[in-house]
This record gives structure tokens, C-alpha cells and sequence, in this order.
């Protein structure tokens, strides 16, 4: 079942437009990451989820109902943690339980408290009296968690909930938003730029830019800038300074994205065996894991920054001796990349 559905979403700000969906669907009780570079629109998609902000255009639907946010019921279903989440100035016992006030949910507050402070790692004799301006960066994100997770919401939206803080808070916000899937059924909507916790955990990812869904799935994303190589090509340089090549590109790539899907990918330890009809750049081998949905071999290679996922096959990874840590060549047909953004050549 369809817990949302949208339809010809369109936002504005300002007379632009900033987000442009024509059909999406996200069903009850999964884990939907988002990613995409800063700007895609993911924060924008979320407060439309949470019922903070209402669409210039288009209908979503809540369980098969057309919403609107000014109906209060449906803020109770689901809660939004901004990517920005600012505490009251109160106590943190005051801060996670406003929401349940403002609800008229008085019964075993402290309790419920207590147990959203201990879901985020945060034990509530030390921390429940602690003012706002006492808690590290990383603590007060793991307290703003707890004051959506106290309201025991249908739907859980976070806004690149990792970002920025400390590696135990990170843990401790992964931790918890599992715990509240896989323990109370939530549905998760996650954003992040943490590609391979949302590989681990979500049951579908959605790739987004320039205000658009792209598909989703484990191809890689190449979001540029794009130079023009004549009339036909085009180039990207990686941070490491190699070069990834591309055909058919736009006119003009600039501001596009371009994807090139896992099969079209072949790893290699030597140069000298790609294909000479191939181009190639090198990168380390940093993951092989079993994917779960799919039980295939996944690896991943990072070369210039950019994550590129391969489906190998197994025998060859073993008979050849791929390790993680190996620098490899990753060997691609250009004229093979897909480009998204911008309007394609006939």
C-alpha cells in the first residue's frame, strides 16, 4: 500500500522553480533514502512529506486521501528533523517534552522521555536537566531526535541526520532511527549524503537534482561540472585530477548529471587488460558486500572522491584476487553514460 502518493508536484520560491515531480510513491513501512548534491531539492521534498509547506502545484496523498497541512491530524502521523534542528531555550526534559504537551499527551511523560533520551544514547540522569547551552553539538542533534521520536510518528523524515557531528552522535542517529523501523514499524524517509549507510539500510534510494527524481537504484552519479570535448563529448575532472569521458552529451552540460549504470562497468588490476576500445580511470577497491535485496556481489571503487558501484562477478574476484584496499581500473564505453538535467541530443 502506498503510504504517500504524488502527483505533478511543483515548487516555487521566489517565481523559480525548485522542485518538479510528476508521479512518486513511497510505501508503508519502507526505508526511502534520498541523495543527491546540495540544492537537488531534498530538504524541499521533505517538508512537503512532513506537511510543513504546501506544493504551488500538483496533490499528495496520505493513505489514498488528498492532504492539507492545515489539517492537524496529519502532523501527528508524521514528523520532520531539519538538516538545521534548533533546540528551545528550556531544559532538555522541556524540549522533548513540548511536543507532548502542545498534543495534550500527559500521561507517563517522563517516562516517554526518558526512554526517546535513552533510544539516542543520551542516559536521562545526566542530560534530562541539562539546559540547551550544555550539550555538545552532537548531543543536542541526538536531543532533537528524541523530540520526534517521543511523538511515536508513523512516518520519520530526516534531513541529512548525520551531518556534522561527531562520530558517536552519528552512530547513535543511525542506531536509533533502525531501531524505531524495525522495532515500531516506522516508515523512514531518509536524505543524506552517507551513501553507504543508506546502501545498508534502505529498501529503495532515490537519486535527485536539480529538483527532479531521476530513478532510482545503485547506478553512479556523476554530477560534474562538465566541460565540452567538441561536438559530441564531454569531460569531468575527478578530484584526483583524472578525467571521466562522456558522449552525447547536451549542448550544453553545464549544470547537468550524468549516470552510468553498474553493468556497464568492468574492473581490472592491470591496465594493460582493458579492452582497447574501453576508457578507463583508477581507484581503490574500498567495499565488496552482498547486497541484500538482490544477493549480488557489490563492489565499491572510489576514484577522485566519486563512489562507482560494480556488480563483478564472484568467481573472477576470487580466481583473480581482488581485495579491498587494491587499486584497480575501472574500464567504461562512453558512449555508454546517460545524461539527465539538461535536454539530451535526438
Amino acid at each position: 500500500m502506498s503510504l504517500y502518493r504524488l502527483e505533478n508536484i511543483e515548487q516555487r520560491y521566489g517565481g523559480k522553480t525548485v522542485l518538479s515531480i510528476p508521479d512518486w510513491s513511497v510505501a508503508e513501512g519502507t526505508i526511502t533514502g534520498l541523495c543527491g548534491p546540495n540544492g537537488s531539492g531534498k530538504s524541499t521534498l521533505l517538508r512537503l512529506l512532513g506537511f510543513t509547506d504546501s506544493p504551488a502545484r500538483g496533490r499528495i496523498f496520505f493513505r489514498d486521501r488528498a492532504t492539507d497541512i492545515y489539517a492537524g491530524n496529519l502532523r501527528k502521523k508524521a514528523t520532520l528533523l531539519p538538516q538545521e534542528s534548533y533546540l528551545l531555550k528550556r531544559t532538555v526534559y522541556r524540549n522533548i517534552a513540548y511536543g507532548l504537551r502542545i498534543r495534550g499527551e500527559k500521561k507517563n511523560q517522563r517516562q516517554r522521555v526518558a526512554q526517546a533520551l535513552s533510544l539516542v544514547g543520551l542516559d536521562a540522569e545526566s542530560f534530562a536537566e541539562r539546559p540547551w547551552y550544555a550539550l555538545s553539538g552532537g548531543e543536542a542533534r541526538r536531543a532533537a531526535m528524541a523530540a520526534r521520536l517521543v511523538l511515536n510518528p508513523e512516518v520519520l523524515l530526516l534531513d541529512e541526520p548525520t551531518a556534522g557531528v561527531d562520530a558517536q552522535s552519528a552512530q547513535m542517529m543511525k542506531q536509533a532511527a533502525a531501531d524505531a523501523h524495525f522495532k515500531n514499524g516506522v516508515t523512514l524517509v531518509i536524505a543524506s549524503h552517507d551513501l553507504q549507510w543508506l546502501e545498508d539500510i534502505c529498501t529503495d534510494i532515490f537519486y535527485m537534482f536539480d529538483g527532479k527524481l531521476l530513478g532510482k537504484g545503485t547506478r553512479t552519479f556523476i554530477f560534474g561540472p562538465w566541460e565540452k570535448t567538441g561536438d559530441n563529448g564531454a569531460l569531468c575532472r575527478l578530484a584526483d585530477g583524472q578525467v571521466f569521458l562522456a558522449e552525447n552529451a547536451p549542448k550544453d552540460p553545464a549544470g547537468a548529471a550524468a549516470a552510468i549504470e553498474p553493468e556497464e562497468l568492468s574492473l581490472h588490476l592491470e591496465k594493460q587488460d582493458i579492452p582497447p576500445e574501453k576508457t578507463a580511470v583508477k581507484g581503490i577497491l574500498v567495499r565488496l558486500a552482498l547486497e541484500k535485496h538482490s544477493g549480488r556481489l557489490r563492489a565499491s571503487i572510489s576514484a577522485g572522491h566519486t563512489e562507482f558501484i560494480v556488480y563483478p562477478d564472484p568467481k573472477s574476484i576470487h580466481r583473480k584476487g581482488f581485495l579491498p584496499g587494491s587499486p584497480v581500473w575501472l574500464a567504461y564505453t562512453p558512449q555508454k553514460v546517460k545524461w539527465f538535467g539538461k535536454e539530451r541530443r535526438p
